[in-house]
């Protein structure tokens, strides 16, 4: 069986908040080597620098998201900038060609907070609005674009940074109250696999927090309160960063990135290194404050 890696990972500003955070990027792409990788926050020259090193093409549209991918890579044009760049690929020779979307969804309002305060599911609702119109957009662009190849059986995985986490995962949390999450809900609703919960179901045992390593357990570290709802106890940890696909096989799903506090948990991989809380990150070995997420496809054949 043939199978192609898919990455998905927030680059944190493109790198600026780790010292050489781009040539750190590069470390962690070289030791875990992907096919396939879709990027956030590239903050216009990060996934332009990388694609070379990695001998990769790049599909980057605009300053935020991109697709690189180590085979055939065409860049597909959407109304969806800046928060998703579309590319159709085939990861390896003799595949057939995959839809693969970079998403990096609205990150205000975060509805998590006033969530984790009790304001129950209306507010969440509203504040997770923004993010529902865009994952119909991004649904909506994936029917034309499958329309306009002639393809409706087209694989399809739309993946990256969502800024809400999942309804099942909250579910199964005793820390966490009963609350919906919109976007991600649309594309189960639409036939997609959320691809780690295939590989590990359980969030009771494997939480998969990818939001976020480096963030403070206290407030220590943020000058000020970013909105209103967030308290000064600990930054909430939850799984933001999802590979959804349509039509495809899941062989395999692990997070990879750092543990301050030396997380040992089925589905996590350490990549090694420092690993310090903000304000203190400058020399971590991982350089984003988002963990990376992978999955292993079995290759459709053409």
């Amino acid at each position: 069986m043939s199978t192609f890696t898919l990455q998905t990972w927030n680059l944190w500003y493109g790198g600026r908040e780790v010292d050489f955070g781009q040539e750190k990027q590069y470390a962690i792409a070289a030791q875990f080597p992907a096919d396939v990788l879709a990027l956030q926050e590239c903050w216009g020259s990060a996934a332009e620098n990388l694609a070379p090193k990695i001998n990769a093409a790049c599909a980057q549209s605009g300053f935020d998201n991109a697709v690189l991918s180590t085979g055939e890579l065409s860049v597909v044009n959407t109304d969806t900038m800046p928060y998703a760049q579309a590319a159709v690929i085939r990861p390896v020779p003799g595949s057939a060609p995959i839809l693969v979307w970079s998403v990096h969804l609205a990150p205000y309002p975060y509805a998590v907070y006033r969530a984790l305060q009790g304001e129950g599911q209306a507010v969440a609702d509203e504040e997770e609005a923004p993010r529902v119109r865009q994952i119909e957009q991004i649904l909506a662009e994936t029917d034309r674009i499958c329309t306009e190849l002639g393809n409706q059986e087209l694989p399809v995985v739309i993946c990256g940074d969502f800024n809400t986490p999942a309804t099942g995962d909250w579910a199964e949390r005793a820390d966490r109250p009963d609350i919906a999450w919109g976007s991600p809900d649309a594309l189960l609703e639409a036939g997609f696999v959320d691809s780690f919960r295939q590989v590990h179901p359980d969030p009771s045992v494997v939480r998969a927090d990818t939001w976020s390593p480096i963030e403070p357990l206290t407030h220590a570290g943020h000058a000020e309160k970013p909105e209103p709802g967030r308290t000064d106890g600990a930054e909430p940890r939850d799984r933001l960063d999802f590979i959804f696909s349509r039509g495809l096989n899941i062989v395999d799903s692990v997070i990879r990135g750092c543990s301050h506090e030396g997380l040992d948990e089925p589905g996590f991989v350490d990549v090694g290194g420092r690993c310090e809380h903000i304000p203190n990150q400058r020399h971590n070995r991982f350089p984003s404050d988002h963990q990376l997420v992978e999955t292993v496809f079995a290759c459709p054949e053409d």
